[in-house]
């Protein structure tokens, strides 16, 4: 299996609407987390070290959206516990025009430590300089074409 077709399979098509819903740092982390591992509102809440009632709004409007399903339904002590999953981890918005020449283009709102922003900064250098390589040993392929490759990091406020 190709690495394109892999990627394709977890990637869900939105609209506008869904693309503002997912567009706040905390949501992107809450549907991430849920994505690996189906959780309570406040189970996640915990898991985030947030306040319950923020992350049940921010589950509801996830749900309201399309973003999240519910995975399944536990009675504990007589309180009934909904296990919220996401149903998908990466988005494309079809409607989402490319720039003029762009090929593809992914990106993602993540939370790092500065061990782990480095590591990722570094792992994308490093990663750049092989396909630099690869492309000086098949430079006689009359196939390649220029294309430009950018990696870029922004720092994201944080909105609850």
């Amino acid at each position: 299996m190709s690495g394109k077709k892999k990627r394709d399979e977890s990637i869900m098509e939105i609209n506008w609407a869904q693309q503002k819903a997912i567009s706040n740092p905390f949501r992107s982390r809450l549907i991430g987390m849920l994505y690996e591992h189906p959780m309570t509102p406040k189970q996640a809440a915990d898991a985030l070290d947030k306040n319950p009632g923020t992350t049940y709004y921010h589950i509801q409007q996830l749900m309201k959206h399309g973003i999240l399903e519910v995975d399944h339904v536990d009675t504990n002590k007589g309180v009934v516990e909904k296990y919220y999953k996401a149903k998908a981890i990466s988005f494309r918005n079809p409607e989402q025009l490319q720039a003029p020449g762009e090929v593809d283009n992914y990106e993602a709102d993540l939370y790092l430590s500065e061990e782990l922003l480095e590591e990722l900064t570094g792992e994308m250098y490093e990663l750049l300089l092989s396909y630099g390589k690869k492309s000086y040993q098949e430079r006689n392929d009359k196939t390649q074409k220029a294309y430009h490759v950018r990696f870029q990091v922004n720092e994201s406020k944080e909105e609850e």
